[in-house]
Order: structure tokens, then C-alpha cells, then sequence
């Protein structure tokens, strides 16, 4: 049976994927080569197979949306000044 999922990975490779996240202090889920929040259909996939409860799906999805949003408007002041 195949896995129906939203990042088109195999479950082997979400599985794989999974490895190289962690956790944080306010229960984000980040990768640890770079402390960066994993896009929503890898969060989604991750979800399915039960790695990561709801809890932390949709406050890492919050938080991932909110830096974003923190960085374009650094990056937008910082260009405005220039």
C-alpha cells in the first residue's frame, strides 16, 4: 500500500527526514542543520505517521509563519535605508 501524502516522499523517506529534527524549548519543530521549521507538507506528512503530535504541527506552522513574516519586514527596512 502506498502512503498518501502531501510531500510525495515515501514513508521510509519521511521517516529518514525525521531524524534530522529537533524539538525545541517551546515545542517547535526545527531541523537541526540549521534550527529552520520544516514547511507544512513535510509538518503534515510527519503528522500522519504520528512522529509529531497536532500540538506541535500547528505551532511550529504558527511560529514558522511569524519569522517569515519578522524577516521580510527586516529585510524590507533594511533595504528602505540603504
Amino acid at each position: 500500500m502506498r502512503l498518501i501524502n502531501d510531500s510525495g516522499y515515501s514513508k521510509e523517506r519521511i521517516e529518514q527526514e525525521f531524524k534530522d529534527t529537533f524539538i525545541d524549548d517551546g515545542g517547535i519543530l526545527r531541523w537541526t542543520i540549521n534550527a529552520q521549521i520544516p514547511f507544512d507538507d513535510m509538518l503534515a506528512d510527519f503528522r500522519t505517521l504520528d512522529l509529531i503530535d497536532e500540538n506541535v504541527q500547528l505551532a511550529s506552522n504558527l511560529v514558522r509563519e511569524k519569522e517569515t513574516d519578522d524577516f521580510w519586514k527586516g529585510y524590507f527596512l533594511k533595504n528602505e535605508s540603504n
